[in-house]
């Protein structure tokens, strides 16, 4: 009898220790930090994956190493998790197609329905003049083989999944031709107008926004030795000195345009991705430290901490280098037809 009784009790811890286990492995959760943006109008995290591309294999020398596009990642990833609370970063530095594909698959698996997603991408770019399509040039492609790069319409799929299942999706490409990607677009209401209503409606809103270093153009890697390329440059540089509570993707985007184009021989772009279904939302950038002069803390109405000072002013933008630097393209055009894929 007390033999059955233990057999009982046996069985008993296994179906329990089974059903803890089931219960463990249906319930993992993602945690925020303690620290994470979120504007009064919609939550949802933070994400964001940040690609640089230095060191190029190519034994045939057609893909240089770049100077700058991995201190650019490293930056940007700094200040977004630093500034803008973004809670879910992966950093990715001389990263092959394969890195890039299977990054933004777990990015995708991640992604929730209030989420803000951000991909940046900072190296070599390509556009096939003969069909117009463009690439991304990874670490390991080889020359003139364009099974060895990652083609516009494979990122497009890529974040339209990702698109799918967040509110927030927004690529930031600094390369060249990066342009190619996107179809110009604009948000249907000025944040001049009425910022808390502005701001309400596209928060609620859908929003697959791109931001490219340049059109369909060749664009620089190192401004003026400051470890940056001309785009990142003045990206960072409105990130770090912006001292508004919220800013848009369109207004970031106006700010950083024209700095490069009063500075380089390189216009960004930005715009839509075009069939990922934008709502004219917008992408919101939430300054975590505020400085605030002359105002009540209590009256900003926004989750952020003010902080008493000055304002920061922006830094003088340095004068034209002599010359043109090595760009984020191919040293020159290939001696060989590219064929279709």
């Amino acid at each position: 009898m007390y033999g059955l009784f233990r057999l009982f009790l046996f069985c008993l811890a296994l179906i329990i220790g089974a059903g803890a286990a089931f219960a463990q492995k249906r319930g993992i959760t993602l945690q925020p930090k303690e620290v994470r943006a979120q504007t009064p109008y919609a939550g949802g995290f933070y994400r964001a994956l940040l690609i640089g591309n230095n060191v190029y294999r190519d034994r045939s020398g057609h893909w240089p190493s770049l100077t700058t596009a991995v201190a650019d990642a490293r930056a940007l990833s700094q200040v977004l998790q630093r500034d803008y609370g973004f809670s879910d970063v992966e950093l990715l530095e001389n990263a092959t197609r394969r890195d890039i594909l299977l990054a933004l698959d777990r990015l995708s698996d991640r992604a929730l329905p209030d989420d803000n997603i951000l991909v940046y991408y900072a190296g070599h770019g390509f556009i096939d003049e003969d069909d117009q399509r463009g690439y991304w040039v990874p670490v390991d492609a080889q020359g003139t083989d364009q099974t060895t790069f990652l083609r516009n319409s494979t990122i497009r799929d890529e974040l339209n999944l990702i698109a799918s299942r967040a509110r927030h999706t927004l690529l930031i490409s600094d390369s060249c031709f990066s342009g190619s990607l996107l179809r110009p677009g604009s948000r249907g209401i000025s944040a001049s107008v009425d910022s808390e209503q502005y701001f309400r409606k596209v928060s609620a809103r859908k929003s697959v926004q791109i931001m490219a270093a340049g059109g369909l153009e060749y664009v620089d890697d190192d401004y003026r030795d400051s470890g940056h390329s001309p785009f990142s440059y003045f990206l960072l540089n409105e990130l770090k000195h912006n001292d508004q509570p919220l800013i848009t993707l369109s207004e970031l985007s106006n700010n950083v345009t024209r700095a490069v184009a009063n500075n380089v021989e390189q216009v960004p772009a930005s715009g839509v991705l075009h069939g990922a279904g934008d709502e004219l939302g917008e992408f919101i950038f939430i300054k975590l430290d505020v400085v605030v002069e002359g105002v009540d803390p209590d009256k900003v109405d926004v989750q952020v901490n003010v902080l008493p000072g000055k304002p920061a002013t922006d830094a003088p933008a340095a004068s034209v280098p002599n010359g043109i630097p090595p760009g984020r393209d191919s040293q020159q055009k290939p001696h060989v037809p590219m064929p279709t894929l």
